[in-house]
């Protein structure tokens, strides 16, 4: 049967501290929940939009810096790729291994191609997740790695990156361009895309009319 909506990573990943990257649970409680929104307003960001209190899943590095969680934006941020998945999939970064449940359930994905850059996140995420045979998990650097010749993707989706920064649009361009020739563009529904792209390139467009001014 179809999953039509993310997993919670409760029920699939305990805390474990490895030598790089850690997973770690954390209760977010209504008054901190009503902080962060509060903090949101002020910035005009939707970072805690519709987040209920509760446990949430946090993979971080080494440093403590924040990777991936499976809160409510992370969830509402990824729904283009589980509503567009179809045919051969390709996904650069694997996180928390959110993604994949939904995506591996339904009946138009065929196979699912994850690239992740560190072999750790690998070995910490991917035996503890009930993977069926579609998915293949390849250590590897997304800006290096390349399909096997003649290989083309029905879906292509990068989501190496930990927060929005403009810093990074141009290297989201660069991906974005050179696996565009590995779309398998016969598909009517191919898409590509990488994560929170639409709402990089506004605040792009915001920045630099800004420094018109």
């Amino acid at each position: 049967m179809e999953q039509t909506e993310f997993p919670n990573m409760c029920d699939y990943l305990s805390p474990v501290e490895g030598r790089d990257f850690k997973i770690t649970h954390k209760l977010l409680t209504k008054g901190e929940i009503a902080f962060h929104t509060l903090c949101d307003n002020i910035k005009r960001r939707r970072e805690h939009m519709g987040q209920e209190p509760g446990t949430i899943v946090q993979l971080r590095d080494k440093h403590g810096t924040l990777m991936m969680s499976d809160s409510e934006m992370e969830r509402r941020t990824n729904r283009d790729l589980l509503w567009k998945a179809n045919g051969d999939v390709l996904i650069a970064g694997l996180g928390l291994g959110m993604v994949l449940l939904p995506v591996q359930a339904k009946q138009e994905v065929n196979t699912i191609t994850v690239v992740e850059i560190h072999q750790e996140i690998i070995d910490m995420i991917v035996p503890r997740l009930p993977l069926n045979g579609k998915v293949t998990a390849i250590c590897g650097d997304i800006f290096e790695w390349y399909p096997p010749p003649g290989v083309k993707y029905d879906t292509i989706y990068f989501d190496i990156w930990n927060d929005l920064c403009t810093d990074d649009y141009q290297d989201r361009k660069r991906l974005h361009r050179r696996f565009g020739r590995r779309l398998n563009r016969s598909n009517p529904k191919c898409w590509i895309s990488s994560w929170r792209y639409e709402e990089l390139k506004d605040k792009v467009r915001r920045e630099r009319s800004q420094c018109l001014y």
